[in-house]
């Protein structure tokens, strides 16, 4: 898979826009998979959270397209009474999907974690989403985590809950 063409960067308070365009070039299921409904666009207040981030306790990076089109975004939030896990949050936009951006931006998002002193991302998804299982597998096999350290729970309303170690 060649991500050459695309671009990760630090997230920025002037990419509100091109987040709501990227919300908008998603499906409805694929909408539904990242955020559980089928959502529409952002909110101001949730703008502001999403691009006005310090990289310490918010990380996150966008990823942009030759084209200079949005393709996806990752970030982790510190949870501050484990102040060394940070909940995980990975968008891609569907035409982008299958090109190995998940793994780059996942990639990218652990280097800066462990540079914050976060050692572990942890978060849940629904059943369905198969591609979230393929990343964090993926990242746990090509960093050399043993899968019993990615930990999996059923949880009783159709999702999985994570917890996975960085390298």
């Amino acid at each position: 898979m060649d991500t050459s063409k695309f671009i990760i960067r630090e997230i920025q308070p002037g990419d509100k826009e091109s987040l709501q365009e990227g919300l908008a070039q998603m499906t409805n299921e694929s909408r539904r998979l990242r955020f559980f409904y089928s959502r529409k666009n952002f909110t101001e207040k949730e703008l502001k959270f999403l691009t006005e981030v310090d990289q310490h306790n918010h990380i996150a990076f966008v990823c942009i397209s030759n084209e200079n089109s949005p393709a996806g975004s990752i970030r982790c939030v510190r949870n501050f009474d484990r102040p060394e896990f940070a909940e995980l949050a990975v968008t891609i936009v569907d035409k982008y999907q299958g090109q190995g951006l998940g793994y780059r931006l996942l990639d990218t998002l652990a280097d800066a974690a462990i540079k914050e002193n976060i050692t572990h991302l942890y978060g849940d998804f629904h059943t369905s989403n198969t591609n979230m299982l393929k990343l964090l597998e993926k990242y746990c096999l090509r960093h050399n985590i043993t899968m019993d350290s990615l930990s999996l729970n059923h949880t009783s309303d159709g999702f999985l809950y994570f917890e996975m170690p960085l390298r």
